[in-house]
């Protein structure tokens, strides 16, 4: 061992002093056993070789270490992993490596990711033991911790260091701090950067005919939307049913729904509560919100109020809309010839569209909805190799190899994923989409990672759908999701939910915070 790590030293020095091409060093490098990812990661860093080497690959390292330790001593050989249906080709490229190295068998249960967080609340009661880390988005950290059902992870992470927040490395703030702590501890390890953003068809902002047509009509160049009314603008203009062609793919579908609205609400300068736990969505800028989503209705693909994730992305890619409103697997879906038979080579994509306050103040929010991450059950046989796998899987060097599979949606989270990024990662996202995702991110704000968060979310949810069919009023609906949000609070306790909410809310974007008031609560 000590001579393959003199090996490596020699070759990265060796590196480092210009005395080998990148192409030599990768070959050699491979050699000597080092993983391609954390191979290419080294040579493209401007921290120089030798540094990277000794940042990048500790988490990893680390993990490993504490896996062969703990698989060593583990009397059940098995790791029982609860997933979201549609995730496992993130995963299933390591098993044979855990199999072999650690004698270690992955066993995955598939559930559909809206009972996830359910079946984690059962396990709570029931206390069975049949899984060793579960897979939920953020949003069921708070009542998962609250229950008992997982660890917190606070301790294993200060001891084994996953450089959750490394400035070149780590996950991406806020998403770092909003996607896995639960009131400043760690409750969960991200491996999944969800947060939404917009395409477009290039192949039709690059027609000239249509340029010139648009800028006829309105006046200023055909492009990427920059605010919330240009995106109308353009839906209006390219919006085509006679031919199958919709102006946008925008979700009305239950389940759905709700992010369109929050996403709106917020680039109004509005958040979902005050800082008392006073709902404040039934606002002016709440109506206004719905309203101009039902204006958008018009233009929206016919699919809009049923479309899940999946029939959003197919319909996409067999190039029925012009716009689109997606998590980052849906541009690696539209992007892939397989799965994006008329958008491949043909997406223009960019942050999510600004908005103004009241005052004038431009508002550029994004929004981190749903970002799955690892959880260990306080149930498990062996919660240490639990905690391993998940600090292995999510380590820089290896969620940058997990993430371009095209057979999960697990997408780019970490500085490194999107800045620095593999060759594996350009080529599944391309170097544009890598900066506006990153560039988006720094501005995301929060789902309900609260207690009662999927309540809440349900609630909202319903009411938005409502108002989207036609059954009730921008205000009615808002008026009575926010008098549910002040049962939910009621009963789950105000200060409770007060104090969790505001752990969030310090973490926000500075322009949100001042446009919000965040910047002044207590």
């Amino acid at each position: 061992m000590k001579t393959k790590d003199n090996m490596v030293e020699k070759t990265l020095k060796e590196y480092d002093a210009g005395g080998l091409t990148r192409r030599s060093f990768l070959k050699r490098m491979g050699a000597l056993g080092v993983a391609a990812a954390v191979a290419n990661a080294v040579a493209i860093s401007p921290l120089g070789a030798l540094e990277a080497w000794a940042s990048i690959q500790g988490p990893e390292e680390r993990a490993w270490e504490l896996a062969k330790v703990a698989a060593a001593k583990a009397k059940k050989k098995t790791l029982t992993l609860l997933i979201p249906t549609g995730s496992i080709g993130n995963m299933t490229p390591y098993v044979d490596k855990w199999k072999n190295e650690l004698g270690i068998t992955l066993e995955f249960i598939e559930e559909p990711d809206e009972v996830i967080h359910t079946k984690g609340m059962q396990e709570a009661v029931a206390k069975t033991g049949r899984y060793d880390v579960m897979m939920p988005t953020a949003m069921s950290y708070p009542d998962w911790i609250d229950s008992g059902v997982i660890y917190d992870l606070t301790d294993w992470t200060e001891k084994y260091d996953p450089e959750l927040f490394n400035k070149d490395y780590g996950v991406v703030f806020p998403a770092s701090h909003h996607a896995q702590l639960y009131n400043g501890r760690v409750a969960g390890l991200l491996n999944d950067g969800d947060q939404i953003t917009l395409l477009c068809r290039k192949d039709y902002l690059e027609d000239s005919a249509k340029a010139k047509a648009f800028e006829d009509k309105f006046g200023r160049k055909l492009a990427v939307p920059d605010t919330w009314k240009e995106y109308y603008e353009l839906a209006s203009f390219m919006h085509d049913p006679a031919n199958g062609f919709y102006g946008s793919l925008e979700y009305r579908s239950p389940y759905y729904v709700k992010w369109m609205f929050m996403q709106r609400l917020v680039s109004k300068g509005m958040l979902y509560f005050d800082g008392e736990m006073n709902p404040t969505f039934n606002s002016d800028e709440g109506v206004e919100a719905l309203e101009d989503m039902l204006a958008m209705n018009e233009f929206l693909h016919p699919d809009a109020f049923s479309f899940t994730w999946s029939s959003n992305y197919n319909a996409f890619g067999r190039g029925e809309g012009f716009m689109n409103i997606v998590w980052p697997s849906g541009f690696k879906y539209s992007k892939a010839p397989s799965t994006g038979p008329a958008t491949t080579g043909n997406i223009a994509a960019t942050v999510m569209p600004a908005d103004y306050t009241k005052d004038g103040t431009k508002i550029y929010a994004g929004l981190f909805c749903w970002g799955y991450g690892y959880a260990v059950s306080k149930y498990s046989e062996n919660p240490e190799l639990s905690y391993a796998y998940a600090q292995w899987m999510t380590s820089p060097t290896i969620g940058a190899d997990a993430i371009p599979y095209l057979g999960g949606y697990s997408d780019p989270y970490r500085v490194n994923h999107m800045l620095k990024p593999t060759k594996r990662l350009l080529d599944t996202y391309s170097p544009e989409y890598l900066q506006t995702l990153y560039d988006n991110m720094v501005n995301t704000v929060p789902d309900f990672c609260l207690p009662g968060g999927f309540e809440y979310q349900d609630a909202l949810d319903k009411e938005v759908h409502a108002c989207m069919t036609g059954s009730k009023k921008p205000k009615e609906a808002l008026d009575r999701a926010a008098h549910k949000f002040e049962r939910i609070t009621r009963r789950i306790g105000k200060d409770k939910v007060k104090k969790s909410w505001l752990s969030l809310a310090k973490n926000l974007a500075e322009p949100i915070k001042k446009a919000t008031g965040a910047d002044q609560w207590k």
